[in-house]
Parts: C-alpha cells; sequence; structure tokens
C-alpha cells in the first residue's frame, strides 16, 4: 500500500502487514484524526530491510503474526538494528499480555489492537512527540557540547568578560567585552575597588581572589545573580587565576566570567523532561502489569513522586457537572496522613475558583506556576500548598469516553516547574493513565460480552452450550428428559431494514422479554444469532407438553407491538430437539434445534420437532459435492453461449459463455443448481479457470479457420478474483499475453467494492493483456462514483431485475436510463440483459442502449450452434 509519495519533510508511516486491508482501516483511523502522511506496506523480511534503508519512516506500525518469512519480534529486531531511532508500535488482534510486555521490553514502543483502532491515532502522535523530544534531547546535547567547544575557543582566543585585579582587590585591567557587559569605561574601572563598579557579587568575588593569593592555584565557580524581581536570573562561570606580578612580589588575580545563564537553563530543562520521560516510561509499564484501578492509580502516582521528583501527586475522581472530587490514590503525604484531610483540595464540594475547576471548564491542563505569588485571601488550599513548601502546581484531565471522569494533581517545590513542552508531555502522561482506565473498565466489559449479548443482555451460544452441558451432565444418571427450543423472529431482516438498526435493537429486546413470558419454564434464554433466540428446559415428561407450551407461546406473542410509532405483528418460528433421544451433548442438540427450525420455515409450521431425516440434506449436500469433484476430473462441464446484439445495427456482437454440467445421471443441470457449491467448496479456482481455457479454445479453434469471431465474454467468481495470482493465472491461460485472443471478462460490482483499490490494480493488469472489462448487474450494489471513474472498464451490463421490470415499473425505466447516462458519460458501453421482449428491446434502443442479450435474441446453445445460421 502506498497513500502517495514521501516528499521532503512529509511525514512517512511504514506498515508491516500482510493484510492490505487491516493496514488500509490504520491508515484510514489515523486520517480521519487528521493526521497527513504518505504510507508504505511490507510484509516480508527483505522488504522490511529495503524501506527502513531507503524510505526511511518516521514510524513503523506492525502486525505481530504474519504467514510470512517475519514476525513481529523479527520485523522489531530488524527496525532497531536498520532504523534504531523510528518509534515501533504493534497493531494486532493476536498479541498477549506476556507477548506484550517482551515486545516493549524488546524495544517496542506501544502496542494498540486492531479491535481497538481508535487508540491508534493518540498512540502515534505519541510516539511521534516522544520521538521528536529525544531528537531535540540529542540535539540539544550536541548545541551544548559544540558550545562547551566554542567556549574552550573563545577562551583560548578571546576570553569573555576578563578583568585583572590586585591583592587588594581594585582592578588594573578590564577587556572591551567587560566594558559592554557592565557599561563602564575601562579608564573608570582602572584603580577602583570591585564593590565599587557593578560586579556581580563582590563578597563572593573578594572571597575566590583570596583564595587564589592562599593558594597560587586557579578558584573556577559558578555564581547566581539577579532574581529578586528587578533583574532576570543570570548564572556566571568564572575562572580565577594567579598572575605573577612584574616585581615578583604578590600576584594579581586575573578572572574570565562567562554568561552560562542559557547553558544551566537548558541542563535543567533536559534533567526536568528527563524525570517525565521516566514516569511515562513507568507509568506505561504499569499499565502492561496492572489490572487493578485503585493499584494503578496508586503506582501512577508512586512513580509521578519517586521518578519525576514531585513533591506531591494525587488523582482524584471529578463529577463533570458539580466540580465535586472524590480521593483515589496519592503518594507524598506523610505516611498518616489521609488526603482527605490534607487541606490541599476540599473533597466532596464544588473546586470554585481553583486549578481543578479551571481544568474542568476548558477540559484541558491548568496549573499555577507560582503559588506564593498568586496567593489571595480566599485560597486556603494555596495556602496550605505554600505551607508545605509547593510552589507550583498542576492539573490534569483523564478523559474516558468522552468526558473527564478524574484529574492527576502534580505538585512541585519550584517556582514555574511547568513550562509549555512539559506539559505536553504531561498531557501524555494523562492520555496514558485515562487509556489505562478505559481500558480496565472495557476488559471487564469484554469478560462480559464474551458471555453475554450486548443487545439483549441474554447469554450468547458458548454460554448457553456450557449452562446446557452442565445440565445434561446433571441429567445423565437418570436420563432425565431436556428440551432444546430454538426460534427465530418471522421478517426480522424486512423490519430492521425498514426501521433501522436501533429499532432492530429495540424489537429485540421487546421479543426477548415477551418469550422469558411466554415461556417461564425456559431455563437460561440466550441470543444465537441476528434473530435466534434458544433455552432450555430440564424435566420434561413429554413432547405433548412442549407442544402445548408452544401453542400457548403463540396466543401471548399474538398481541402488537409498537415499535417507531407502528403497530407491528409479530411471529416466531420454534425448533426442538430433545435429550436423550436427538443428542447427547450440547452442540448436537443446538445443532439438530436449528435443523428442526429451518424445517419448520420449510413447511410453514410455526414449530417443529427435530427428525433424523432432517440431516438427509446436510448428506445430500456432501454427495452434490462429491459428484461436482468427479465431473471436474471426467471433464462433464460444457459452456454455452449467449448472443450480444449491437442495437443499432443489430448484428451479433459478442457471445456470453455460460457454464452448464452435463450429468450422465440427469442430464444438463443449470448453474443454479451447483454454482453456489463450487464456491462454497472452491472447486470455483478450477472450473472458473476451465471456462476461461475452453472459451479460448473455441475463439482460438474458429480463428483459425480464417472465419469472423467474435469476443467472448466469461464470468469471474469472488473467490477467483480475491485470488492475489489471479492476473498470473489469467495470463498464463493467454499463453503468456503473445497469442492473440478474443477474451472479454465479466465482474459483478458488489465483488469489485471489496478491495476497490486492489482490484482496480488488477483490472488494470488485465487491460495490459488485451482483455475487455465488464462490470456485470450493474445497479444492484453500492459503486462510489469516484471509484467508478477510476475503474478500467469497457462496459456496464444492467442487470436483469431493471430490464424484467422496465415496462411496468417507471422507475426502472428512470435506473436504466441513469445508468446509459453514467456510462456513456465515462466512454462505456452498455448492455442490457435479460431482454425478453420486443417492447422491451424497442424501449431499451430509445434509451441508446448500446448491447442487449437475452431469450429475445437467441437462447445459450453449444459453440457449433451460434454459427449454425452463418454455415
Amino acid at each position: 500500500m502506498r497513500a502517495g509519495c514521501a516528499v521532503a519533510d512529509e511525514l512517512l508511516i511504514l506498515f508491516i502487514e500482510d493484510q492490505a486491508l487491516d493496514a488500509e482501516l490504520c491508515a484510514h483511523e489515523l486520517r480521519r484524526s487528521g493526521l497527513d502522511f504518505s504510507s508504505e506496506r511490507v510484509c516480508t523480511r527483505a522488504a522490511l530491510i529495503t524501506a527502513l534503508q531507503d524510505a526511511k519512516p518516521d514510524v513503523v506500525l506492525s502486525d505481530f503474526s504474519m504467514p510470512t518469512d517475519l514476525d513481529g519480534f523479527a520485523a522489531l529486531e530488524l527496525t532497531r538494528l536498520h532504523a534504531p531511532d523510528v518509534p515501533f508500535i504493534f497493531v494486532s488482534g493476536t498479541i498477549g499480555e506476556e507477548r506484550a510486555v517482551a515486545a516493549l521490553r524488546a524495544g517496542a514502543t506501544d502496542y494498540v489492537l486492531k479491535d481497538r483502532l481508535e487508540r491508534l491515532p493518540p498512540v502515534v502522535q505519541r510516539a511521534l512527540e516522544e520521538a521528536r523530544a529525544k531528537r531535540a534531547a540529542t540535539l540539544a546535547q550536541e548545541a551544548l557540547r559544540e558550545s562547551e567547544a566554542r567556549f574552550r575557543s573563545f577562551m583560548e582566543h578571546l576570553p569573555g568578560n576578563a578583568s585583572i585585579c590586585d591583592a587588594d582587590g581594585r582592578y588594573t585591567y578590564v577587556n572591551e567585552v567587560w566594558e559592554q557587559t557592565f557599561g563602564v569605561r575601562a579608564a573608570d574601572a582602572i584603580g577602583r575597588h570591585c564593590d565599587e563598579l557593578p560586579a556581580r557579587e563582590a563578597a563572593e568575588l573578594m572571597s575566590a581572589y583570596r583564595e587564589v593569593l592562599r593558594t597560587s592555584a586557579p578558584v573556577v565557580h559558578v555564581t547566581r545573580s539577579g532574581g529578586d524581581g528587578e533583574a532576570e536570573a543570570r548564572w556566571w562561570l568564572s575562572h580565577h587565576f594567579p598572575i605573577p606580578s612584574r616585581d615578583a612580589g604578590t600576584p594579581l588575580v586575573g578572572t574570565i566570567a562567562v554568561d552560562v545563564t542559557e547553558r544551566t537553563l537548558q541542563e535543567e530543562k533536559i534533567a526536568r523532561l528527563s524525570r517525565i520521560h521516566a514516569v511515562l516510561g513507568g507509568i506505561n509499564s504499569a499499565i502492561v502489569r496492572l489490572r487493578d484501578t485503585r493499584e494503578l492509580l496508586a503506582e501512577a502516582c508512586r512513580i509521578a513522586k519517586e521518578h519525576g521528583g514531585f513533591g506531591l501527586a494525587w488523582i482524584g475522581s471529578v463529577d463533570e457537572t458539580t466540580g465535586v472530587v472524590t480521593p483515589l490514590a496519592s503518594a507524598g503525604l506523610a505516611r498518616d496522613e489521609d488526603m482527605a484531610a490534607s487541606g490541599l483540595v476540599i473533597f466532596g464540594t464544588p473546586q470554585a475558583g481553583g486549578v481543578v475547576q479551571s481544568m474542568l471548564d476548558t477540559r484541558q491542563p491548568a496549573m499555577c506556576n507560582d503559588i506564593v505569588a498568586e496567593l489571595d485571601g480566599r485560597s486556603e488550599r494555596r495556602r496550605e500548598a505554600a505551607r508545605r513548601g509547593f510552589r507550583s502546581l498542576i492539573a490534569l484531565p483523564l478523559v474516558v469516553g468522552g468526558r473527564v471522569t478524574a484529574t492527576f494533581c502534580l505538585y512541585s517545590k519550584e517556582a514555574h516547574a511547568f513550562n509549555a513542552e512539559e506539559v505536553r508531555l504531561l498531557m501524555q502522561l494523562a492520555t496514558d493513565v485515562a487509556f489505562a482506565l478505559e481500558y480496565i473498565e472495557n476488559e471487564r466489559r469484554l469478560t462480559y460480552l464474551a458471555q453475554h449479548d450486548p443487545v439483549t443482555g441474554l447469554a450468547n451460544r458458548e454460554r448457553l452450550c456450557e449452562q446446557l452441558q452442565y445440565a445434561l451432565d446433571a441429567a445423565e444418571p437418570d436420563a432425565s428428559p431436556v428440551a432444546v427450543i430454538v426460534w427465530d423472529i418471522k421478517r426480522f431482516r424486512v423490519i430492521n431494514n425498514t426501521f433501522g438498526r436501533a429499532a432492530g435493537d429495540e424489537l429485540l429486546r421487546i421479543i426477548a422479554d415477551k418469550l422469558a413470558a411466554a415461556w417461564p419454564r425456559v431455563e437460561h434464554m440466550a441470543r444465537l444469532s441476528a434473530d435466534g433466540f434458544a433455552g432450555f428446559v430440564t424435566k420434561v415428561s413429554r413432547a405433548s407438553v412442549i407442544a402445548q407450551w408452544m401453542e400457548e407461546a403463540r396466543s401471548a406473542l399474538a398481541e402488537p407491538i409498537l415499535l417507531s410509532g407502528t403497530e407491528l405483528l409479530i411471529a416466531v418460528t420454534a425448533g426442538i430437539a430433545l435429550y436423550p433421544a436427538d443428542g447427547a451433548d450440547a452442540d448436537t442438540l443446538i445443532a439438530n434445534a436449528e435443523a428442526a427450525l429451518k424445517q419448520a420455515k420449510v413447511r410453514a409450521d410455526p414449530y417443529a420437532f427435530y427428525e433424523a431425516a432432517m440431516n438427509a440434506k446436510v448428506a445430500e449436500k456432501l454427495t452434490l459435492e462429491s459428484r461436482l469433484r468427479r465431473a471436474l476430473d471426467r471433464d462433464e462441464f460444457v459452456l454455452h453461449y449467449q448472443p450480444k446484439i449491437d442495437v443499432a445495427s443489430g448484428g451479433l456482437k459478442g457471445l456470453e459463455a455460460l457454464i452448464r454440467w452435463n450429468d450422465p445421471e440427469s442430464g444438463l443441470v443449470p448453474p443454479g443448481q451447483f454454482i453456489g457449491l463450487l464456491e462454497e467448496t472452491g472447486l470455483i479456482l478450477d472450473v472458473g479457470m476451465w471456462a476461461i481455457r475452453r472459451a479460448l479454445d473455441d475463439w482460438r479453434h474458429r480463428t483459425r479457420q480464417g472465419l469472423p469471431t467474435p469476443r467472448v465474454a466469461v464470468n469471474v467468481s469472488a473467490i477467483q478474483l480475491r485470488r492475489p495470482e489471479f492476473v498470473e493465472v489469467v495470463k498464463d491461460a493467454l499463453g503468456g499475453g503473445s497469442l492473440p485472443h478474443g477474451l472479454d471478462l465479466e465482474i459483478t460490482e458488489s465483488m469489485l467494492m471489496e478491495d476497490i483499490e486492489g482490484n482496480i490494480w488488477k483490472l488494470r493488469a488485465l487491460k495490459q493483456l488485451g482483455i475487455n472489462l465488464a462490470i456485470d448487474d450493474f445497479g444492484t450494489g453500492y459503486s462510489s462514483l469516484a471509484y467508478l471513474a477510476q475503474l478500467p472498464a469497457d462496459a456496464l451490463k444492467i442487470d436483469r431485475s431493471f430490464v424484467t421490470t422496465m415496462i411496468d415499473r417507471p422507475e426502472s425505466t428512470t435506473i436504466i436510463s441513469s445508468i446509459i447516462s453514467l456510462a456513456h458519460a465515462l466512454r462505456m458501453r452498455v448492455i442490457a440483459e435479460g431482454v425478453e421482449t420486443d417492447e422491451q428491446a424497442r424501449l431499451l434502443r430509445l434509451l441508446q442502449c448500446d448491447e442487449v442479450q437475452g431469450y429475445a435474441f437467441g437462447r445459450p446453445v453449444p459453440w457449433d450452434e451460434c454459427f449454425a445460421s452463418a454455415r
């Protein structure tokens, strides 16, 4: 997959994924979040190494398990080898906790489950920002080293604020830089004592001078000046050293003072960012390790205090509407001190005027960077914080499910502890903690959903089987009867499509309640499928009792149901299987009850008991499959050809090849009786390629005789098109593309839409082989016009359902007219199939349809009969 060519400074994402659709889903989720990027997909070791070395991605998203020469850990190892600084994120549906921890220890940045792709954008954003922060830190370190190198060179050739004093501290020399720094001319400084001039910390300077004179050795120290509200704080690196006097008496003292404020602040910044990164790493490790909410929150507070150097960390749940906070965890208080009694937060009441309230108002981090300076008469909480030595405070929102459900508050004993870059990292921290809270809650919900239906709250099939098996084990000693009942709602799909999914879900809940009321004796009711329910009854005396219950339930369900303002009469169909006669285990009994349900539907009965004969159809299906395999081996399939007629000239424009089975037992079998089973068993792959080769043989046999031969179209099944090697197989059938042919392929609209990007590529490759392409059954599926314009198709085939009804239903005529106009606008021909009357043909001619086929012009016949009249 490639979403455009990478250009300078453009974000590039490398997908290590064998499933193109999974990679496209990830890319779609990232673009939906506003991320702009190009991408590349690989799934082999060689392709990965090439991409890492040549493409130089900004982030790698990798599946964990792939059926290639590359697995998740190998991909991680290669990435760390060839691109160690690139973030590596697993996106998998199979990774477990142990492997996730191992992956993180091995150097993975994070992992995301494929069924939780909404988490992918923030994880990618965070990984990118962390990578940028690391690069920035590296660059800062390199810049610092470069600055120090320049500083050493400068000191060697042109010192900074250079001065010389005698033993009494009087200036005997100052350089030009010193003059510019202090705004004093050298003439005014010479002979003056250092404490008479605006020198930095005169007492400290005199102490350094005396030390130099006492030891005759250099003294180096860093001093801080300013920061008292009148001047900005500055840091100076001063180098004091002895200079021999001319008369060999008491030496002079030389001083070179360099402003190192920027370097000092940068070092402090790096130290703070390193602490916050340590907190991020520790909490992410805890997220992977812990599955209890209270444990996780307490660990997050502890890590923030111990690794981040914060004086106090606490987390409280927040009512976003009232602002009321409830303490959940804290670290940094005295051992016997309770958070609620600390006086730092007034729990149980709205946090009016504080940083927590500000955080709730904006749903963004809120802070106070100088608690002492911002004290006022109303803030008891801030006074208490100042009394404890805290100077800065930040409140971070924990957003779960789109709501601020908690706050993570951090106190520092440094003023101005939180700048913009640190706040961004801390917000990542809050996002991670919020994700963990949501993940734990979802995990609890998933445990519930693993055994329950989310719509009705009933047990699911797995849970029902488990409960039924317990009941069967209890009934086994005396073979006590157990009845399994499976039923579904008649016309549920029609109701769901008409009123919408929400109404359909409401109907399911109503029916579940009604069934529970109608069958009070049914134990452990469950929902098996979209409209299927089940349950079982123990200690059943006889089948007639179940039949009586069925009749009573029909009456109970006869009352109309009000759905979306419409009264509906709902009916159900049931199938019943009895233990031990109809099966000895839960799976068999449920399967047999479902077989009885299908039979009841066929007979239009309200319910049916299982009969062994119901499995005869399954056996019949297996027999038919075996016969079809033999038919392929024995060359029993044949092709019949139906003509396509040019509407303007009335001449033969082409032929469509239609497969038939010449069964020795029953004669010619139409495709409707076996095509479905060919597709279900995968035999369609072999039969489909046989049809292409046979059509080519027929076409070439006639053309070699020098006779005019129209092009022949063969239908392609969905299974064939999905195969990655489909184009190569067709090319092989064509003789490598070097032999002449008259092959066309017809592909259904809905099939093309399954993988539009991949199919566009395949169709273009087929076009290069000289194959004409038609979109079959057009109008019955859903096509994006943007994609339709990209399809390298030559023709659209109007589905026969529109042609059949075009005389009686004006809307069908309108649809056909629109399809023809659209096709002509896209420079495609239009073929109408299923034309059976002259009236239909005349109307299609008026609508400017290009070609027609159907019984009105000819039925499908063997190849030689197509041209019998020509002979």
